[in-house]
């Protein structure tokens, strides 16, 4: 009996030995998984912990279009009748501001030589190089590298052409357009005599496909175009797609350029004949952001004034002349474009202001007669706020500076002057009132004015162009080109801790 008793307690520990190794290995794994486990989750010090970047653009690069040429100037039949490009000259402006490491510009394509801008007078205070060229046979690309993102430090180019013969009798211009992935165009029409041409470039290294989509007066909603509604753009090359050729017998165009793998610029050639007429020609740049509120300096007595204006939803808007009395109320329709004609400009006006009761993109054509049944025109975008900002007359011709405040209190803007060496050459400040505008000649500021660079807050400019050759043949020759932004590009980037991170 008392060895079966024994055996019992000798099993009994046993057993419980066995299950005691079992708990305690078991806990053993428990505790290596449990602490394994922590290694695989990023640890933080706070759950809110976080980290921000201010990053900034420190190059900019320009796509400065090739001087305008007729859409077909093939010789045949009568040579009396031939389309002839005549006596045509172009010219082509640079200027950089501030600290700037190097500014080049070259074809296009990467073809030929570049040429760097230089200080050509390195005992001159002012931190402004400047250089000319031509646009005869290519299109130029304009690079930029700045040693700091700061207000006053950037680029300003603008290129255009005039002839005294042929059918591009007048004068074309348009500042050089730095693209981006999605770009709109408020263009004239595309009535018979009327051709347009948009030339879509790309300076990047890689292919591009972009989508276009166009508006016009006569139907709502976007236009099946008939030529297609998409372009392949090679790298470093442009394509052209004929938008009066797409879109033909419009009284106004709405057009937007979406690049789907790269940014592009963009600019659209319009050319006008009526008969054997020549009726103008210029280049058509981007327009800027919709609003309910947009200036258009640089128009004059003499002028003939069309609005062109998109929406996408109806409304009414007021058109004011800056400097003189009058001003008219106007509907527009949604999801297509309107004109309005607004005749003949009054004197003493030197802008145009409208207020709209929705967001609207717009753009202003002012059209004059010259000798001969000749006549041109300019298309002029909305100018833009900048608290600093600069503009590129081309060699050859003169400028006439135009200031708008459409604000509700006086305003002062500085402007300062530069030669072709980038020297300055002279300077001054102007005060505009509430809701006026002040406009004066390039060549105040001094002589053989290259560049203009103006510091101010709350002020809208641009500059209307004309040339001496031109007018001394009794022509008219009228162009426009809006003032480039000298401002930093800043965005800031926010890096936060999250817990769920698993390698």
């Amino acid at each position: 009996m008392s060895s079966q008793v024994k055996r019992g307690g000798k099993v009994w520990k046993a057993v419980v030995g066995v299950i005691s190794t079992v708990i305690i290995v078991g806990l053993f794994v428990a505790l290596l998984v449990l602490t394994a486990s922590g290694h695989w989750v990023d640890s933080v010090s706070s759950d809110s912990a976080s980290v921000s970047h201010a990053v900034s653009q420190r190059r900019i690069t320009a796509y400065c279009p090739s001087r305008m040429t007729l859409p077909d100037a093939s010789a045949y039949g009568d040579s009396e009748y031939q389309p002839s490009e005549g006596d045509i000259s172009s010219s082509a402006g640079f200027a950089a501001f501030g600290a700037v490491y190097r500014s080049q510009f070259g074809a296009l394509d990467g073809s030929g030589d570049t040429t760097q801008l230089k200080d050509l007078d390195p005992t001159d205070t002012a931190n402004v190089i400047a250089a000319s060229a031509d646009v005869d046979r290519t299109s130029l690309l304009f690079d930029t590298q700045l040693l700091e993102s700061a207000a006053g430090v950037g680029a300003s180019a603008s290129v255009a052409s005039w002839a005294t013969k042929g059918d591009l009798r007048g004068l074309s211009a348009t500042f050089c357009d730095v693209g981006a992935l999605e770009q709109s165009f408020v263009l004239p029409d595309t009535q018979t005599g009327t051709t347009q041409q948009l030339v879509v470039a790309n300076s990047s290294s890689k292919a591009t496909v972009v989508d276009v989509r166009v508006w016009g007066t006569e139907q709502s909603g976007a236009l099946a175009l008939s030529t297609g509604s998409t372009l392949t753009v090679a790298a470093n090359a442009e394509s052209v797609l004929s938008l009066s050729a797409a879109a033909s017998g419009q009284k106004g165009l709405y057009v937007t350029v979406s690049s789907r793998q790269t940014p592009v610029s963009a600019s659209v050639r319009v050319i006008r004949t009526e008969g054997l007429n020549p009726k103008g020609s210029d280049y058509a740049a981007a327009a800027g952001e919709a609003s309910k509120e947009l200036v258009f300096p640089a128009v004059a007595e003499g002028d003939k004034a069309t609005l062109t204006v998109y929406a996408a939803g109806s409304g009414s808007l007021t058109a004011a002349w800056v400097g003189a009395a009058g001003q008219s109320v106007h509907q527009y329709s949604g999801d297509r474009v309107t004109t309005i004609d607004l005749g003949d400009v009054p004197k003493d006006a030197s802008a145009l202001k409208i207020t709209a009761d929705t967001k609207v993109t717009a753009g202003v054509t002012v059209s004059r007669d010259g000798n001969g049944n000749q006549s041109d025109f300019a298309l002029i975008g909305a100018a833009q706020t900048d608290d600093r900002s600069a503009a590129v007359i081309p060699s050859g011709l003169d400028g006439r500076v135009s200031v708008v405040n459409a604000s509700l209190s006086s305003k002062q803007m500085h402007m300062t002057g530069y030669d072709d060496k980038g020297a300055a050459v002279g300077e001054k400040t102007i005060t505009v009132d509430a809701g006026a505008a002040a406009s004066f000649d390039a060549s105040d500021l001094g002589k053989n004015v290259f560049a203009v660079a103006a510091d101010g807050k709350g002020l809208a400019w641009g500059v209307r162009l004309s040339s001496s050759a031109v007018s001394d043949a009794k022509l008219a020759g009228i162009a426009y080109i809006g003032a480039t932004p000298l401002m930093p590009l800043q965005e800031r980037i926010w890096a936060r801790s999250d817990m769920t991170i698993v390698h």
